[in-house]
This record gives C-alpha cells, sequence and structure tokens, in this order.
C-alpha cells in the first residue's frame, strides 16, 4: 500500500516495537545530505541538521525520507568513516570494521524512528522519469517523486541545485527549524 513502511524498533509516535505506520500527508520529507550532515560531525551543517531533528522530534513532526536514502546514509557513513580511520595513520582491522557497521546501523535505526520509508516502488520510477524536465539527476528526481507520493508539505535538503527546480516548496534544515519553531509559537 502507497506509503506505509515497517519500521524496526520502537516507533517514537506509536510507542510499538515493528509497527506499520503509514506516511500521513503533510509529511516532511528530508533528503538524504540532511541526515549525513546530522551523522557525520564533520561536515559543515552537522549543526543546522541537528536542530532541525531536534525540533522536529520536540514537536513530533510528520517526517518522511526516501526509502533508498537509508542505504544510502548506511553506505555512505561506513566508507566515510573507513576513510577517516585510514588518513589518520590506522588501520580498518575486524574490530574498527566492527564498530563502524554498528555505529551505520545505528544511523539506520535512528533514521526509521524519527521518519517514515517513503517506499520506491514502480510508481516511484514512474513519476521520477517525468520529472527528467525539472532535474537530469535521477536521484533528486526521485526525491520529488517521493515527495508527491506522500503529498508531503516541505521537502528539507541543502542540495541548493535540488532546491532551485523542485516543485514543491524547500527549505534547509535551519529554516525548517525555524519554520516548525514559529508554527508553536515560540
Amino acid at each position: 500500500m502507497l506509503g506505509q513502511s515497517f519500521l524496526r524498533g520502537k516507533n517514537r509516535k506509536t510507542g510499538r516495537k515493528g509497527a506499520l505506520v503509514t506516511v500521513a500527508e503533510n509529511a516532511i520529507v528530508v533528503d538524504k545530505n540532511i541526515w549525513l550532515d546530522f551523522y557525520l560531525h564533520e561536515r559543515p551543517l552537522h549543526e543546522d541538521a541537528a536542530r532541525f531533528l531536534r525540533v522536529a522530534e520536540k514537536y513530533n513532526v510528520t517526517l518522511g525520507t526516501p526509502a533508498d536514502a537509508v542505504n544510502e546514509v548506511f553506505f555512505t557513513v561506513g566508507k566515510f568513516l573507513k576513510q577517516q580511520v585510514r588518513e589518520n595513520g590506522g588501520t580498518v582491522d575486524e574490530r574498527t570494521a566492527w564498530a563502524i557497521n554498528n555505529f551505520a546501523w545505528g544511523c539506520v535505526d535512528h533514521m526509521t524512528d524519527l521518519a517514515i520509508s517513503v517506499p520506491m516502488d514502480d510508481r516511484t520510477a514512474w513519476l521520477a522519469r517525468h520529472y527528467r524536465d525539472i532535474t537530469s539527476d535521477y536521484e533528486d528526481a526521485s526525491v520529488l517523486a517521493s515527495c508527491e507520493l506522500c503529498k508531503a508539505n516541505y521537502l528539507v535538503t541543502h542540495d541548493k541545485r535540488l532546491a532551485a527546480r523542485a516543485d514543491i516548496a524547500t527549505k534547509t534544515a535551519t529554516e525548517m527549524a525555524d519554520l516548525i519553531t514559529r508554527a508553536h509559537g515560540e
């Protein structure tokens, strides 16, 4: 069914473990670059992403993320951390690889606790093909298709090129954190 995803762990909205959760309309779709900015503290927009996710969690905002972003974050976090170990003169032995893999799984668990995965299926692929006039990048097109499929009101991204071409309201992490905070009278 459109907009449904099985979540591992305990869902913060329902409190149920392994609950089937439906993507609600008016979700805020979070692009993978926001997640990477959050999990990789070395990235320049880490603090902005951290603030946005704290605010979204505080106000129980419905977040969505393209399902393939979870895989990309898992892979990118692991690759980056292994590269950091090597650049700092270390070696990625079995114990280090296990720790990095465990951290990457922790990122996946966190993502799927905070955001509902927007499925990537034939509908997404079909819609993404129709976004070629807006963007030649398939990943960006699939993000826009995900926004349409879950009827998102906003896309949160640090990708300026995607934001400029999107047919949905886009905000940076800082802009969205401010908007959510103002909407709650603070």
